[in-house]
């Protein structure tokens, strides 16, 4: 290796640099309050959700029904 590569003489035989710290402030931004929601809103939102859920929970219950009449039927054959 080259010696001269890791020197620091150079840097210890300067005069330090001073400088002034910059103080820099971010404009800050606000965010927009959300506007409230109306009672009726609420209301049709659950709406959603709950026929969501009900629809998924018809699904399960078919699901079930239908390994439930497989695994009788497979207990039968046996």
């Amino acid at each position: 290796m080259n010696d001269h590569a890791y020197d620091i003489s150079h840097l210890l035989e300067s005069d330090p640099i001073q400088v002034a710290p910059r103080i820099v402030s971010a404009p800050r931004a606000v965010p927009d309050k959300p506007r409230p929601i109306s009672l009726a809103e609420a209301q049709e939102a659950m709406a959603r959700e709950l026929m969501q859920a009900a629809s998924l929970h018809d699904a399960l219950v078919e699901q079930f029904l239908r390994m439930q009449g497989d695994a009788s039927r497979d207990s039968y054959i046996q």
